[in-house]
């Protein structure tokens, strides 16, 4: 014997669970754009050198200001390779205290999930 199941529950529970997870995923999005748009005002600074090259950023990756100590200027006539050098570290290093910077806040928003593209 064939029992035949009233109305279209399963279906409709499926429907609602949809809902609740676009729902979540919705509100996620919104919090993820609240903490991009937070990171802008977040600036790291960076030393290199002992203090011969500073380099500024946000937590957007956006270099803001790159300074450099007279003692360095002085050298820098001499040998232009290790100015370029400590720049270039300089940047790469905040570049480096940025990304962990916004992985670590959009890790408060995603509970530790990976979610590609993001960052």
């Amino acid at each position: 014997m064939v029992r035949k199941l009233k109305g279209n529950r399963p279906a409709q529970a499926a429907a609602g669970n949809q809902m609740d997870i676009l729902k979540q995923a919705q509100a996620m999005q919104q919090q993820m754009l609240q903490v991009q748009e937070e990171l802008k005002g977040k600036d790291l600074t960076v030393s290199v050198g002992g203090g011969a090259v500073t380099v500024k950023v946000n937590g957007q990756k956006e270099v803001l200001e790159v300074k450099l100590s007279d003692e360095i200027l002085k050298e820098a006539a001499s040998d232009k390779e290790m100015l370029e050098d400590l720049i270039l570290s300089g940047i790469n290093e905040a570049m480096r205290q940025a990304e962990e910077l916004a992985e670590s806040e959009m890790n408060k928003v995603t509970g530790g999930i990976n979610i590609p593209g993001l960052f």
